[in-house]
């Protein structure tokens, strides 16, 4: 009995609404052509790299028009990563590097390599 108050008090949590058809169809073809680039690489085919690489940015792009997405914005974002990531490694490496007891000595020490 407690079991069924229980039930009946507790709200369950609102449902995602279900992905169309389509939609799924264009996240598997993304994820095919992502999947064959990486392979390409492994493969050293440089020409199906470029292949894949282009069907890729093409289905991308047609998945961000069908979630309204603003491609300048995501174009935006990853520029804004690779400057960071290049002045990442500007404090890494700094041009007034002095040597101490023979050694460089580093102010600040990036320890990834992956974009912020």
């Amino acid at each position: 009995m407690q079991r069924i108050i229980h039930l009946m008090v507790t709200s369950l949590p609102p449902a995602s609404p279900p992905a169309s058809v389509a939609l799924k169809r264009l996240c598997r073809q993304v994820g095919l052509h992502a999947t064959n680039c990486t392979a390409a690489f492994i493969d050293d085919r440089q020409q199906d790299i470029v292949h894949e690489s282009a069907l890729f940015l093409q289905t991308l792009h047609k998945l961000w028009e069908s979630q309204d997405v603003n491609p300048a914005e995501v174009w935006t974002e990853l520029l804004r990563r690779l400057e960071v990531a290049e002045l990442l490694m500007k404090l890494n490496q700094p041009p007034h590097r002095k040597k101490r007891n023979g050694k460089v000595m580093r102010p600040w020490r990036v320890t990834t390599s992956k974009l912020p």
